[in-house]
């Protein structure tokens, strides 16, 4: 077994490992809060069964990055005619891992929601092991397992996962897990603030199907019709994050004098830094759109309008 393939077994095996904790264990909260009752025979043994198939799906998906990863090798070394082991790796769909961290993300938040939203705090001591401070920590696992993704992605396809944002995000996912534990942690009736902290938190989780499809497709080319994938990556992240984040913790510090998290400052100083990387990326922009004063414009060998290529350039096939 060579290097590479050793490092893909065990990058498998750990997020594999940990998904299964992590899902089967808030199987066992969700048990917890319908015990008694006869709701609490059939979710465990759905839950049991999208968990399989949610296995299924991140071995399939590291399978197909590993796949990818023999497939550039064999096209660097020549040992191989490109035909055959390209027919290997398109057996699976190319945004595999984006339709893996989707199924993932739905069936990890219906847990979340059942077991937050029916008081499991009175059920479980915080002297219990599996406690409300072992609940958050399983959430919290998903920083990890998608850390882990992207990595398998990162290496099939020989990428540097140094430029996309993986470690930012995975800050994200401890943001919104604190974000949650707002429900369980105070005594007050906040109304329909829950459910809001529910569809800001499932927006967050669901914001690096981006990062994914970009590393699925990294060979994407920008035209200056369009806006660079950083701003709109980043505008949506302070939209449906940061500035809903900020207004929810002081809200519940200024009405409820619940404990200010420390976050605030985090969902702050990204406000700070999208406003202060915005105006660059603007000038960028203008500078290559086609339509600006700066563009050459040579009229006997036009652009191809929303292209962008001259007519005796090849197109680009995507």
């Amino acid at each position: 077994m060579n290097k590479m393939r050793m490092v893909f077994v065990l990058d498998a095996g750990v997020l594999l490992a940990l998904q299964l904790v992590q899902l089967f264990s808030l199987d066992f909260y969700v048990w917890i809060v319908f015990r008694g009752t006869w709701y609490s025979r059939y979710p465990n043994s759905v839950f049991v069964a999208l968990n399989l198939v949610l296995t299924v799906l991140f071995y399939h998906t590291f399978l197909n990055s590993y796949k990818e990863y023999r497939y550039r090798q064999t096209q660097k070394a020549d040992f191989e005619t490109p035909s055959s082991v390209q027919s290997k790796t398109k057996k699976y769909p190319v945004y595999l891992n984006c339709i893996t961290w989707g199924v993932y993300v739905i069936i990890l938040f219906i847990k979340i929601v059942l077991i937050f939203s029916n008081n499991v705090v009175s059920l479980i001591s915080y002297n219990n092991f599996m406690g409300p401070q072992m609940l958050k920590l399983l959430i919290g696992l998903s920083g990890i397992i998608f850390y882990l993704l992207v990595n398998a992605e990162c290496v099939g396809r020989q990428l540097d996962r140094e430029k996309w944002v993986t470690n930012s995000w995975i800050i994200e996912i401890f943001d919104s897990v604190e974000l949650l534990s707002i429900i369980i942690s105070t005594n007050h009736q906040i109304g329909h603030v829950p459910y809001l902290i529910y569809t800001l938190t499932f927006a967050n989780f669901m914001l690096p199907l981006w990062i994914l499809y970009s590393i699925s497709q990294p060979d994407i080319d920008i035209k200056p019709m369009g806006l660079p994938q950083p701003v709109c990556y980043n505008f949506l992240h302070l939209i449906l994050v940061q500035m809903p984040f900020l207004g929810i913790r002081l809200y519940m510090w200024v009405v409820f004098n619940h404990n200010a998290s420390v976050f605030i400052m985090k969902n702050l100083l990204h406000i700070i830094l999208f406003l202060h990387s915005l105006y660059p990326h603007i000038i960028e922009i203008s500078k290559k759109n086609q339509y600006s004063p700066e563009s050459f414009f040579d009229e006997a060998n036009p652009e191809i309008i929303l292209t962008n290529r001259r007519h005796e350039e090849p197109a680009e096939v995507f």
